[in-house]
């Protein structure tokens, strides 16, 4: 017995247990550790627990030091503003995160809300190199609220603190390249599609001005009687109810003295007399029915209302677009410049149609869906753009996440005017509370617990059938050597 278990087959056998038992504690202790490090990864569908490649690229060129100023008490902690915040800080060797609480140092954070109420989970953001240059961001400010028609009542839906975060780096680091006016005086589309504020653009669009160092104003111009004297751009967004002759004439002094004005077409604009007053003005009117394009390459899944045009390396998408037309230059200071096209197979639709599809009998021939006018009076130059889509600026297709090219055309007709950057700064507006994979720590110790102990209990009963074949075989051995 002695001699046997002393052979070297049984040393083999042990030595080979020994070794299988190592490489099991090896993988056992791999799989602890790199679980902890998934721990990390965002499996959100909405990745609220990290940032955009775009914020990322941003704020890695910020050649400014950037100091940012958790304010929360302990354990009041929201784990997607401050994971944001964490992240953004992180993604500049410039940049510093502190957490400060409110408690300890009032006066702090007193400087700088301007001796508001503190809330937790609000955030400052402080020009390390010019400190009276600095944002205080409201924990609210960071949420993201949709109207409940059942509760009458605004409900919490999700987070915008990416968002806010980066438009408080551009704040503190970049002067204002211009200010735009929004009109909002004739229910216009662009202005009262904002459910929570009637009256002033979507959230999605001012961010997008802001993100872009553009200072947004609204004006009613019936009230004002003329356009601000600081106004860089004016954007009359799709007015759903005509203008008033005075306003027409308002802003056509406005374009007289060098002015830069964004119209948007509603659909069915054709009815409004004063609006199409202001278009022949400048030599382009738009008529009744609705766009289609006739070329399915040139089309939304083949839908024909949904138009593509392509621009700047992608496409545009102009859905429930309005014929327009350029007529004769009013005046021989007037340029008309058709920027995007349909292509020429694209017809006019009656709005009561029973079929998309064309007909006999419709209308067709190529048509702008984007016009640069341009009127000059005593060496003053003025510019419009006409769009022929009101659904065209929508945050659909204006969010970063659009694989569409409407944001750089829209901004592009901007930063003409106040010379921007080519590049559009957008970051994904909207982090929607969805439901991610997530386990407790006693469902996670639960699995744990069943993923070791199976190949560990395999690991022992292999041990055992084999240590106890090895002694039945050097028993029947030592029975056969008598």
């Amino acid at each position: 017995m002695k001699t046997s278990v002393r052979s070297r087959k049984f040393r083999g056998g042990a030595y080979a247990t020994v070794i299988s038992f190592l490489v099991i504690i090896v993988l056992l202790a791999v799989n602890l550790v790199s679980g902890s490090m998934f721990e990390k990864i965002d499996v959100t569908a909405t990745h609220k627990y990290s940032i955009a490649d775009e914020t990322r690229d941003y704020v890695a060129g910020v050649d400014v030091p950037i100091d940012f100023y958790y304010v929360t008490s302990e354990g009041e902690e929201d784990l997607i503003i401050k994971t944001a915040a964490e992240l953004i800080a992180a993604a500049n060797d410039r940049f510093t995160f502190t957490v400060k609480d409110p408690i300890q140092y009032p006066q702090f954070v007193y400087r700088y809300n301007q001796m508001q109420d503190i809330t937790n989970n609000s955030i400052i953001v402080v020009n390390g190199a010019d400190p009276e240059r600095f944002t205080y961001i409201d924990s609210e400010e960071m949420k993201r609220y949709k109207f409940d028609s059942q509760t009458l009542a605004f409900i919490h839906t999700g987070y915008d603190a990416e968002v806010e975060i980066v438009k408080a780096i551009v704040d503190v680091t970049t002067d204002t390249k211009g200010t735009v006016y929004v009109m909002n005086n004739h229910n216009e589309w662009l202005a009262y599609q904002n459910e929570k504020d009637s009256g002033h653009v979507t959230e999605p669009f001012a961010n997008l001005l802001k993100l872009n160092s553009l200072r947004l104003k609204y004006l009613n111009l019936s009230v004002a009687g003329a356009v601000p004297n600081d106004c860089d751009i004016l954007i009359i967004g799709a007015p759903q109810t005509d203008l008033t002759a005075n306003e027409v004439k308002v802003i056509e002094d406005y374009m007289t003295a060098g002015g830069t004005v964004i119209l948007v077409v509603y659909l069915g604009s054709e009815q409004l007399p004063n609006f199409q007053s202001l278009l022949k003005y400048y030599g382009v009117h738009t008529g009744a029915g609705i766009l289609c394009e006739g070329d399915p390459d040139r089309t939304n899944d083949g839908q024909p209302s949904f138009l593509l045009a392509e621009y700047a390396g992608g496409n545009t998408q102009w859905p429930f677009t309005s014929p327009m037309y350029v007529d004769k230059a009013p005046r021989n200071t007037t340029t008309i410049t058709k920027v995007i096209q349909t292509s020429k197979n694209a017809y006019v639709k009656a709005m009561n149609a029973s079929t998309s599809a064309k007909e006999p009998g419709d209308e067709s021939g190529q048509y702008p869906l984007l016009l640069k006018v341009e009127d000059t009076f005593h060496g003053a130059t003025g510019t419009m753009y006409v769009f022929a889509s009101s659904i065209f600026p929508s945050d659909s297709l204006m969010d970063s996440r659009s694989s569409y090219t409407n944001r750089d055309c829209f901004m592009s007709c901007i930063y003409e005017r106040v010379g921007g950057n080519d590049d559009v700064l957008t970051v994904p507006e909207t982090t929607a509370f969805e439901e991610a994979l997530q386990m407790s720590t006693n469902q996670r110790n639960r699995i744990a617990t069943i993923s070791f102990m199976i190949p560990v209990v395999i690991l022992f009963v292999g041990i055992f059938v084999f240590l106890r074949r090895r002694v039945e075989k050097v028993g029947t051995a030592e029975k056969g050597g008598e």
